[in-house]
């Protein structure tokens, strides 16, 4: 018995772990309004920066309506956008359809790591593979050249998954976490020993740091906001949400 147990639970950790969900987010709004933030669904987000470009993303009504997304041909530190997704799930998955002409270079970081180039087929981007865990952050990287290259997007489409940590392996095992305080003033208190990181809603890493359980990190240096704490706890990958105050 304990063996078919064993075996019906492993069936329904990969079945778990492998279920995607897919969500798309499609741009909307007044003629050139600023596009700064939005909801995917309930478990996804995005915010946006304008990287070294003079403007923000905004919004564009002409046919096809779209984001423009503008680039800094003198860095590559274009428009940037960058999803967070809930603890517990992992982003698998972007893609997205230019606007014909308005298709330059875009790079992808995974949980503030180095950035990478997006696989793209004429005017689609598509990037697959991947498990982000907190964010995933795509730029227009752009870059040389004459002029500045827009990116223009009508919508994009995420597809994520529970991380292991959710799946059924063991029915009765509690949550992890990591962080005591979800909002801060000048100090983030854990709950557990772990090497964390800080990251801001560009994907940066702002702050590292190896902290013990009840022991604190000072974060009064940081802008006010929200960030993402990330670390290993008992071996499982976690990231929540903080709001610095």
């Amino acid at each position: 018995m304990k063996k078919l147990y064993s075996l019906f639970a492993a069936v329904v950790l990969a079945a778990t772990v492998n279920a995607q969900t897919t969500a798309t987010y499609t741009f909307s709004g007044a003629n050139a309004s600023e596009v700064l933030s939005g909801t995917i669904d309930s478990n996804l987000t995005f915010v946006t920066a304008k990287g070294t470009s003079a403007q923000s993303p905004t919004f564009y009504t002409a046919a096809p309506a779209a984001v423009r997304i503008y680039s800094d041909r003198a860095t590559g530190d274009g428009n940037s956008f960058t999803i967070s997704v809930a603890t517990g799930y992992e982003i698998t998955g972007l893609s997205f359809t230019a606007v014909a002409t308005y298709n330059p270079t875009v790079t992808y970081s995974v949980d503030g790591g180095a950035f990478a180039t997006i696989p793209k087929s004429t005017n689609d981007y598509t990037l697959s593979g991947i498990a982000a865990a907190s964010t995933l952050t795509f730029k227009n990287a752009h870059l040389g050249g004459t002029s500045n290259i827009q990116l223009r997007i009508p919508s994009f489409t995420v597809t994520y998954r529970p991380t292991s940590s959710m799946a059924v392996g063991n029915v009765n095992a509690a949550k992890v976490n990591l962080v005591k305080n979800t909002v801060v003033d000048n100090n983030i208190l854990f709950s557990a020993k772990a090497d964390v990181k800080v990251l801001n809603m560009n994907g940066q890493v702002v702050k590292s740091a190896s902290v013990n359980e009840n022991t604190s990190l000072n974060v009064a240096d940081l802008a006010k906001g929200m960030y993402i704490v990330t670390g290993t706890v008992n071996g499982k990958a976690v990231s929540e949400k903080i709001i610095k105050k």
